[in-house]
């Protein structure tokens, strides 16, 4: 893994963003981290900091209702299979195999009734349809799987963003470096979503497709660092 300074990683980032607009290195969602890492010369998200740890690379287009994932997983007492069987809908092109898309957040019932709410009796954040409970998590998993993703910190990248005929277009123009996540606070500002799908194109085609149960960012700002982290700090 290479081994930056500070110092040398601000100065790539306000190199990168004085170059303007730059073309994505990919044509699909993900082409924003590429460009990001093809710019700064490194193979892998992850930067070494003398000062600061290991730091995961992230970057997020700006003005964007975009979230982050932190990890997927499984709910305990109830597969994903059965969730799709039980309360999956029809799929537009593939109608005999059920989908189910759906986004929760804590103490708030979305549209079908799914919501998420914890039980600090017991340790654990469940998984609701109505009254119903579905599957549940335990906190201390929760907590500890948010320490192990971010906890040990993040350098965040900003970048306004652009279609020309047909290809998107990247401006960076802000960083922060992000570290010591509250592991009780995530679950406040994050969403739960439920991604149980069908391959429509390819080989699988018609075939279920199972993204995972993903728990999710809202997107960060400059509002919710303080509240997620312990150190934020600005760095282009």
């Amino acid at each position: 893994m290479q081994k930056w300074t500070l110092g040398q990683v601000k100065k790539k980032l306000k190199e990168l963003s004085e170059k303007g607009w730059v073309k994505s290195s990919r044509t699909h969602d993900t082409g924003i981290g590429k460009t990001l890492e093809d710019h700064l010369g490194i193979r892998e998200n992850n930067i070494a900091l003398p000062d600061f740890g290991v730091m995961e690379l992230k970057s997020q287009r700006a003005n964007t209702p975009s979230m982050m994932t932190l990890f997927t997983k499984s709910p305990e007492g109830i597969t994903n299979a059965e969730i799709r069987q039980r309360f999956g809908y029809p799929d537009h092109e593939f109608p005999n195999i059920k989908i189910l898309h759906q986004t929760i957040e804590s103490g708030r019932k979305n549209a079908m009734g799914f919501l998420l709410k914890i039980d600090k009796k017991k340790e654990t954040l469940s998984v609701l349809k109505n009254t119903d409970v579905l599957g549940y998590y335990r906190l201390d998993f929760l907590r500890k799987k948010a320490a192990e993703k971010i906890g040990d910190g993040l350098i965040l990248v900003f970048a306004d963003c652009k279609k020309e005929r047909g290809r998107e277009y990247f401006h960076f123009k802000e960083a922060w470096l992000l570290k010591s996540i509250d592991p009780t606070k995530f679950l406040e500002l994050s969403k739960y979503d439920i991604r149980l799908g069908v391959y429509h194109s390819g080989e699988k085609a018609g075939q279920p497709h199972d993204h995972g149960s993903a728990f999710r960012l809202t997107r960060l700002t400059e509002k919710t660092f303080p509240l997620l982290f312990k150190t934020h700090k600005r760095i282009l």
